[in-house]
């Protein structure tokens, strides 16, 4: 409602204009209970236009002896400046029909002297659902804008206000784009076209690229959701407004602390596992060294190289989710890499007594990619083969072209992935029973890194089940076209 009672007397211009765009129906009268303003949802009540109501006595609108009471109260609210609330009035329009009513009187200095604002509401069942409704709408802990199918603000809550920094009256009647910047109006009267032809809940600024406009022109970022609601009236369409300043800045603060964090772990880490391993290989070449002192230092080098592929994996995943996976595209040999990375993995499955073989087409398979990045993902699908395959097995890596693309198989003969949904294996920290319960070494992070290096190259890698024993991890990549 709007508040009209103040110790600072109304400019009479700026009390009319706020007057004017209330909801509720209101009558200004003078101590006499001549009306000398009126708005036009007063006039839709009383059957009058709001500006023929201006001179009418309030005896005019009154029932039986109901008008003496109410003029005796608004002179006695001009009088004392007490607020007066009378609950079950009755007040004939002047076509004779009888409207049940509560009338709030609350005395309203101005530049022009004491006036009385008669604030009149229908007490009937549909103001009752009227006022639930803007209650509601008030506790809301958004800021709340309703607007019509054309755009114009026809309701707001305190939250805009507060968070806009005007007035109701000043919104109310306005196109919606005075709160959005002006290098997004035309966008945004477009959007709101296209949104009334086809209206759905629809969240909108959810990654933090929406701004909003107050009143002293500052932007600031929101999130919106939109929702349509159909009334007797047509189509509304309700804006929740959510102030994320405080939240980017806290995202902010996060990212920074964690930059700094993952930086320290990339050098800390990083630089004294590059050491050992650096000088575990120097050490490979001593003579002095026994068969028992050459068996601890294989195991201090595979221990320091899982370690070092382990942070490597971490900062990755960071980078992954921090801003996508970035890759340096050239023209490359797909077969090459995948050579290169059996070759790489040959002594790990020899460790493991394990078969480790390569199945090509025996020609340069040629496709646009990262060189390394490709050679991570291999590196992590023949990881998993080697470690999920008993001594004995066989692992097979099968490099096919198909049509227009290049197909990867790594098939183990290993522990299977069981009754698990294909799709987990993929997610991140992810292990499968099996993994856990058998104590493999490993921290889940493989398969997620795999499938961003696979998507960041346009294709696809899937588990293909197969009838017996042992898993097949299928990668399919788009090959060069002729014409490139």
């Amino acid at each position: 409602m709007l508040q009209l009672h103040s110790d600072e007397p109304w400019d009479f211009d700026v009390l009319t204009t706020s007057v004017e765009k209330s909801d509720d129906a209101l009558v200004v009268t003078d101590a006499d209970g001549t009306v000398v303003l009126a708005n036009p949802a007063a006039g839709a009540l009383l059957g009058l236009p709001a500006e023929s109501l201006t001179g009418l006595s309030v005896d005019r609108f009154g029932r039986t002896a109901m008008h003496v009471f109410q003029r005796a109260a608004a002179q006695a609210v001009a009088d004392t400046g007490v607020e007066v609330t009378v609950r079950g009035a009755e007040v004939r329009d002047l076509a004779g029909a009888v409207h049940h009513v509560d009338l709030t009187m609350t005395p309203t200095m101005t530049e022009q002297g004491r006036l009385v604002t008669i604030s009149v509401r229908d007490s009937s069942e549909k103001y009752q659902q009227t006022r639930l409704f803007r209650g509601l709408l008030e506790a809301a802990p958004d800021g709340m804008v309703i607007v019509d199918r054309d755009g114009i603000i026809t309701l707001v809550n305190a939250q805009v206000e507060q968070m806009f920094g005007y007035q109701r009256a000043e919104l109310v009647g306005e196109p919606v784009e005075i709160l959005v910047p002006d290098r997004y109006t035309g966008m945004h009267m477009a959007f709101r076209n296209g949104y009334v032809s086809e209206p759905r809940s629809r969240p909108m600024g959810l990654a933090g690229d929406l701004h909003a406009r107050r009143k002293d022109g500052s932007e600031f970022p929101v999130e919106v959701t939109l929702s349509p609601l159909e009334t007797e009236e047509g189509l509304l369409v309700s804006a929740a407004v959510r102030d994320i300043s405080e939240r980017r800045r806290l995202q902010e603060e996060n990212d920074r602390v964690k930059d700094e964090f993952f930086a320290t772990v990339s050098h800390e880490l990083r630089t004294p596992l590059t050491s050992m391993i650096g000088y575990g290989e120097l050490m490979t070449d001593l003579e002095e060294l026994s068969p028992q002192g050459r068996r601890f230092l294989s195991v201090i080098m595979r221990s320091a190289e899982r370690e070092l592929r382990l942070v490597d994996d971490l900062l990755t995943l960071v980078a992954i989710e921090e801003s996508g996976l970035a890759i340096r595209s050239a023209e490359i040999d797909l077969e090459r890499v995948v050579r290169e990375a059996v070759e790489a993995g040959r002594p790990r499955a020899e460790e493991s007594q394990l078969t480790l073989s390569c199945e090509t087409p025996g020609a340069a398979v040629a496709m646009y990619g990262d060189r390394d990045r490709l050679g991570q993902a291999m590196d992590n699908l023949l990881s998993n083969a080697i470690k999920f395959t008993p001594a004995g097995g066989r692992v097979r890596v099968v490099l096919r072209p198909e049509g227009s693309q290049a197909v990867i198989d790594v098939v183990d003969t290993g522990v299977g992935i069981g009754d698990e949904d294909p799709d987990q294996l993929f997610e991140r920290l992810f292990r499968a029973p099996t993994a856990v319960a058998q104590q493999t070494p490993g921290a889940g992070l493989g398969l997620t890194i795999a499938l961003a290096i696979v998507e960041a190259h346009a294709g696809t890698i899937e588990v293909v089940r197969g009838a017996g024993e042992g898993t097949t991890f299928r990668m399919t990549f788009p090959l060069r076209r002729s014409e490139d």
